[in-house]
């Protein structure tokens, strides 16, 4: 059942990060453009903007599956507890916080920093081709 939910994930990241493209490309008049050079170099950002957005998503969210903004959370809940009555008697410490929030944490999403770095690769291909092409 895993294996096949990884491969919705991948699916899933992949139609997104094209759409990610095709809109960047419409912006970029990549389908208007004649010129190689320029069709080089719009094809080459529109693969690298899906690739750096999905590796900032998923590099965000391992460094947030290790428990990193828990104090954030933890603050927060603090402050808007302030105004309840009996808060002051049942706060919890911010270890008993950090336990709880280890069991419910969700761990680091693979599927997307491999799209991501995928989108990266293709998109620095292209680079070091326009490059060339100069």
């Amino acid at each position: 059942m895993k294996e096949n939910k990884n491969r919705w994930a991948y699916i899933t990241y992949i139609a997104v990060g094209v759409m990610v493209f095709f809109i960047s490309a419409a912006i970029w008049q990549l389908f208007t453009e004649t010129e190689p050079l320029k069709i080089v170099k719009i094809l080459s950002d529109a693969f690298t903007l899906p690739g750096v957005l999905f590796i900032g998503i998923a590099v965000m969210g391992w460094i947030s599956s290790k428990g990193t903004f828990d104090i954030f959370g933890y603050s927060v809940r603090g402050l808007f507890d302030l105004w309840k009555k009996e808060s002051y008697y049942k706060t919890e410490s911010f270890y008993d916080y950090r336990v709880k929030k280890d069991e419910k944490r969700k761990p680091f999403n693979l599927p997307m920093l491999l799209v991501g770095c995928g989108f990266l690769l293709i998109g620095a291909l292209l680079t070091v081709a326009f490059l060339l092409m100069e």
